[in-house]
């Protein structure tokens, strides 16, 4: 019996590896997880560069000694 049990694990290790595994399919939920991640990463990625710009020009106009580099402000009364 061993013999037998010997010859099966060695036709099994020396064929070529077949999958019989099948790739399960993505649910539709861990799809728009997926998707929502990603446009909140993209939204938030362009807010943060904007932000980045907008700090650039000003350290910019500030450092041309311009006058008025900031946001203009609305007289209070």
């Amino acid at each position: 019996m061993a013999s037998n049990e010997e010859h099966h694990t060695s036709t099994t290790s020396s064929g070529p590896a077949k999958r019989d595994d099948h790739l399960r399919p993505v649910s539709d939920r861990a799809l728009a997880i997926f998707v929502a991640l990603l446009v909140l990463t993209l939204v938030l990625g362009y807010l943060f560069l904007n932000k980045l710009v907008q700090i650039s020009q000003e350290e910019d106009c500030g450092l041309a000694h311009r006058s008025n580099c900031g946001a203009a402000e609305s007289p209070t009364r």
